[in-house]
């Protein structure tokens, strides 16, 4: 569990050998091997000793001759638990290396984008001092230059962002282990930043991935690291194509992560917040982050949406913290075995249905559901039913009330629907809305176009009002009454939706369109439908060499691999029915807008109208962007030392 490098001290060379502050990740039996291992690099020596202090106390202490052989390793086993451990090697009796302060406990990696770094409110951060938390801190990539420190005691203060500090000060109090943090965020990097793992070279410098790499085997910990926080979606949340495609990207993160951390065991993955940018897109990417706990197998996911403190995109040092805590519960019972109620989890629905005429939502099982009608918040007051939408429609929901782990909707002005979602894809004026909620307080997961199950009752768009009758003269008040019965919703109706319609079917022939998108790549459109496979096929050398780049099934294909100033040769065709479009082409020029957030071989980018870059340039890339109107560098965009980068006004020349 150490880490493992080639350097000489004196007449010693050494593989491994544990580093000063650093937590090693206990296994099943509470412990952690400590390998110091390496080779006596001259002749005349006779002995090598190694001695681990526990608390000051001898607790190992092993002699091998090294008179007869240069090369050397142990291995003691050190229990896990709040102890100050050190490890002396001696040479011929003579101390020859020394690591102070190791400790046994958990590591977590902490990746993602700015809220998983958490620096709002950290100068109002100040827990009690606890030497048991450690956190490890790159100095120089380039070199593998780092080292593990105690927060609050370096320069260094506090050491790293909120989320982690307050996540290892929870779980060390509660558990009493030592806990480890490795913090690798990205501020504002896009997924396609932080999964950009070069094959040739995995732990690659000028990549964030490589960074985190780097930053893993720095640690010494990159093979036993098991537990990793992973906070994202506000990047992809803010453009429609990055959220249609953040599953795909998410896949290519989550197979690099396992492929290069062996020992990988959960991911909690955190569902991104209501942000206020414009994206009818951004809900779809908060179900996927929802769903993505059944999707792979090593994922448990937390909701960040209520969370307080939030402006929009970050928090305040308490919505820092509540983030903490409520992640923390939830660790607490997955690794450390704490006994929990299931109401530490955020809601999940799991299934839509009718019960008599009111549509049920019902959540996990053990939950107990509120539903809130209203609620008055930052100088507002919100409805309920107003940020739960039928069909894509928030006038349909009248009210609701919450019974055990369901709630139940009555409905009006619509006639069987089909799917419901819940909180809006955005909202301008940050939502500080109202929420469905647990019996704990933690609020459900925002979903995304969910199918209700079963046939709907009939619900009349525009009842006509009872006719009210003459009342009797002198009525007799009925005797004993019974009391009325809620008829079942009918069977098998014949009305005009039928209760198994047949499929889709593939059109015979295929209507491409194609359209420049400003984020610099091809949007390619078809009539197509989501049961049959389309191949796509493009040339840049005319309509009669085309190679196949990718299959989907839909009708909207987003091609990344385009550059400016470039034509572009497309044909989309499916095998059962047999059909083909015809080879449409598109030419590359001046785009009137273009968003860049992606690099690619340019060195020059004009448009039209504007350009918004959010882009991280390397140290030895040139790139110029030129506009007509405006330039706009948003956060996010890096221009570090070393790179040549010029912004004008003035025209474009991609054509």
């Amino acid at each position: 569990m150490l880490f493992c490098w080639q350097l000489t001290y004196a007449q010693i060379a050494y593989q491994q050998f544990p580093l000063s502050n650093q937590v090693l990740q206990r296994n099943e039996q509470n412990e952690a091997s400590v390998a110091v291992k390496g080779t006596v690099t001259e002749n005349g020596h006779s002995s090598l000793t190694l001695k681990i202090f526990k608390n000051e106390d001898v607790f190992y202490e092993n002699t091998i001759n090294v008179a007869d052989t240069n090369a050397f390793e142990f291995s003691p086993k050190l229990p896990a638990g709040k102890y100050d451990y050190s490890a002396n090697l001696y040479l011929d009796g003579k101390e020859v290396k020394t690591a102070t302060r190791i400790a046994v406990g958990d590591v977590f990696l902490v990746y993602g984008q700015s809220n998983a770094l958490g620096y709002g409110g950290i100068n109002e951060y100040m827990p009690a001092r606890d030497p048991f938390l450690r956190y490890y801190v790159m100095y120089d990539f380039s070199q593998s230059n780092g080292e593990w420190l105690v927060p609050f005691e370096t320069a260094q203060w506090p050491g790293t962002g909120l989320i982690a500090l307050e996540l290892q000060r929870l779980l060390s109090e509660k558990n009493n282990y030592p806990v480890g943090v490795i913090v690798a965020a990205v501020g504002g990097a896009a997924m396609q930043n932080l999964n950009n793992r070069n094959p040739q070279n995995p732990a690659n410098t000028e990549s964030n991935y490589g960074k985190m790499l780097i930053q893993a085997n720095a640690s010494g910990l990159k093979d036993q690291i098991r537990y990793l926080v992973f906070r994202h979606g506000e990047s992809d949340g803010i453009y429609f194509a990055d959220s249609e495609a953040y599953p795909t990207q998410f896949t290519t993160l989550y197979n690099y992560l396992n492929a290069d951390f062996p020992n990988l065991r959960k991911i909690f993955n955190l569902q991104s917040n209501i942000l206020t940018e414009s994206n009818h897109k951004a809900g779809f990417l908060r179900d996927f982050q929802r769903k993505s706990k059944y999707l792979y197998p090593k994922i448990s996911t937390l909701s960040t949406v209520g969370t307080t403190g939030y402006d929009g995109l970050h928090y305040n040092f308490q919505g820092y913290n509540q983030t903490a805590t409520e992640l923390a519960r939830i660790i607490g019972h997955e690794v450390y075995g704490n006994t929990q109620s299931n109401e530490i989890y955020s809601p999940d629905i799991q299934r839509i249905y009718w019960e008599g005429n009111r549509l049920v939502l019902e959540f996990d099982a053990g939950m107990q559901m509120t539903y809130p009608q209203y609620i008055y918040s930052n100088g507002t007051n919100y409805s309920m039913k107003d940020f739960i939408y039928i069909d894509g429609r928030n006038d349909v929901v009248q009210s609701g009330e919450g019974s055990g782990n369901k709630i139940y909707l009555t409905l009006a002005n619509v006639s069987n629907p089909k799917t419901v979602s819940y909180l809006p894809n955005y909202f301008a004026n940050i939502y500080y809305g109202a929420h469905i909620t647990n019996g704990l307080g933690m609020r459900a997961f925002s979903f995304d176009n969910v199918e209700i199950g079963g046939q709907a009752p009939e619900v009349p768009s525009n009842p006509d009002p009872p006719v009210n009758p003459e009342p009797p003269i002198n009525p007799e008040p009925p005797i004993n009454p019974e009391p009325p019965v809620n008829p079942e919703p009918p069977i098998n109706p014949e009305p005009n939706n039928p209760t198994n319609p047949e499929p889709p079917v593939t059109p015979s022939s295929i209507d491409l369109e194609l359209i420049a998108h400003e984020e610099i790549m091809v949007k390619l459109t078809w009539n197509g439908d989501s049961a049959t496979k389309y191949r796509i096929e493009r040339s840049t050398n005319g309509a009669d060499n085309l190679t196949e780049i990718g299959t989907i099934t839909g009708n909207i294909y987003y091609d990344t691999q385009v550059e400016l100033n470039s034509r572009y040769y497309y044909r989309v065709s499916a095998d059962a029915p047999a059909a083909k479009s015809e080879v449409k082409e598109i030419l590359l020029k001046c785009l009137d807008t273009v968003l860049l957030k992606n690099l690619n071989q340019l060195t020059y980018i004009g448009a039209n109208t504007s350009i918004t870059a959010i882009v991280s340039l390397n140290s030895t890339k040139q790139l110029t962007l030129e506009a007509n109107k405006f330039i706009e560098l948003n956060h996010g965009f890096d221009a570090p030392s070393g790179s040549v980068f010029t912004a004008q006004i003035g025209g474009c020349k991609n054509d």
